[in-house]
């Protein structure tokens, strides 16, 4: 069984997420240097390098921060391989048991961070690196978005390298988001307002106090999890919406 297997996991690079994995690895396995008989590749290099890291692990459970490319030719390719696995960590936000549902919802949706001036001096400042401000922090609540309320059937968008803001429509919702890393360290919030309530994503201003990856592992060393044929449509998704913009 996979679940008996998966003991021995290695990082491909080093970062601000470096951390978070680590302290997620010592709950279910042991953290050993690359290519030193590891049962599972995580991959936390860089946007860009992704589809290599990837590729050259192709052997070994490989598991992908998000997110897992930024090219929807790559995504589909990917998805041929039942052995790779993303993270969307938001999936396991205790708040999102908190959420009703209704026939029709009217959503905003405002991610509104802190970023310095070292961020955009540095890969993920480089849209063609990164993706861009979608792919960086978008990702993760248009994920949340559709796993809540469905599919969109339409949108709109208006994007830089800083801030971002639409209109998502789908047939249960109505969603005007904005997302941006223009915000004060102090006033930073990660709220969507669902039918006038609010939802209020960030704890202590900041989810890296909130360490959602162990569940991302938990789930992996028992052969589940979010595989890459499941984020094709996404990073499709995210790739017209920049074309729309």
């Amino acid at each position: 069984m996979q679940e008996k297997r998966i003991k021995k996991f290695a990082l491909t690079s080093t970062g601000f997420i470096m951390p978070t994995h680590i302290e997620a690895i010592q709950e279910v396995g042991e953290l050993v240097g690359i290519n030193t008989k590891e049962d599972c590749v995580v991959v936390n290099s860089p946007n860009y390098l992704h589809y290599q890291h990837i590729k050259e692990h192709l052997d070994k459970i490989v598991l992908v921060e998000k997110p897992l490319v930024i090219d929807a030719k790559q995504a589909r390719e990917l998805a041929q391989y039942d052995n790779i696995f993303t993270i969307l960590q938001l999936r396991y936000h205790p708040l999102l048991k908190e959420i009703e549902v209704k026939k029709m919802n009217e959503i905003e949706m405002d991610i509104s961070v802190y970023r310095d001036e070292k961020y955009f001096n540095g890969w993920k400042g480089d849209e063609e690196k990164s993706g861009g401000i979608l792919f960086n922090l978008g990702i993760h609540y248009f994920d949340i978005l559709f796993q809540l309320f469905g599919k969109p059937i339409a949108s709109a968008c208006d994007t830089d390298i800083r801030t971002a803001q639409g209109l998502i429509s789908g047939e249960k919702y109505r969603c005007l988001w904005k997302l941006s890393v223009n915000e004060k360290r102090e006033n930073q919030r990660r709220i969507f307002r669902i039918n006038k309530k609010e939802y209020n994503f960030s704890k202590k201003d900041n989810l890296a106090y909130e360490n959602l990856h162990k569940y991302v592992y938990r789930d992996l060393i028992q052969g589940k999890g979010v595989k890459a044929k499941d984020v094709v449509w996404l990073i499709s998704f995210i790739q017209d919406l920049k074309s729309k913009s």
